[in-house]
């Protein structure tokens, strides 16, 4: 007489575990790390143009070459094109340590180095240099208001375009408060993760 077999034990796919939350966490850094490197090239590139840039409208304003631009073309004064020229080089002086603070910001996190202080420094940085950014979108126009104002340079051409506007200015400010939000948010993740590492070395030690 054949015994009888209660119930069936599943079978287990051995081939597919299942994943621990360490090995979560690690997917979710590879998936950083490999969107940082591609953001990297992006912020090398801006960096690296924004420099030609720069060279290119120096060389061309000390040959006397009318530069490319709001006050380069034809009809501008030469104080106009002065204030021109030193407009864009106080832009650009903004904008590529931006560039450059996110190029080494995502050098870091494609090593797969996520919530370190050098990390956090260099997000603050980016916030405030944001916020400088919005800052010259208030004084701008008002320095160049004032210097019409007092006969240094002649009032600007219809045409004229600004590189500063009031949307443009207002969200320069959002952006700059949401990255020293993140920064300040960081800071305080990396506290905690220093404190809970902290707690842990103890307890193995009393063990």
């Amino acid at each position: 007489m054949s015994a009888t077999v209660p119930f069936e034990v599943p079978a287990v796919n051995a081939s597919a575990p299942a994943r621990t939350p360490e090995d979560k966490v690690r997917s979710k850094i590879r998936a950083v790390a490999a969107f940082s490197r591609g953001a990297r090239v992006v912020c090398a590139a801006f960096t690296g143009f924004g420099l030609v840039g720069v060279a290119f409208i120096l060389i061309t304003s000390l040959l006397g070459v009318a530069f490319p631009g709001p006050y380069g073309g034809p009809g501008f004064t030469s104080q106009q094109k002065m204030w021109g020229l030193c407009m864009l080089v106080v832009m650009y002086g903004v904008l590529i340590p931006i560039s450059y603070q996110l190029y080494r910001l995502f050098g870091r996190l494609a090593a797969g180095a996520i919530f370190t202080p050098e990390n956090v420094s260099r997000v603050r940085l980016v916030g405030l240099l944001w916020l400088m950014w919005a800052m010259l979108g208030i004084l701008v126009p008002f320095a160049e208001a004032a210097l019409v104002g007092i006969g240094f340079i002649d009032p600007l051409p219809a045409r004229a375009e600004y590189a500063f506007s009031m949307a443009g200015t207002l969200s320069s400010f959002i952006a700059a408060a949401l990255i020293l939000l993140v920064a300040w948010i960081m800071d305080v993740g990396l506290y905690e993760k220093d404190q809970a590492d902290a707690l842990q070395r103890e307890a193995e030690l009393v063990i």
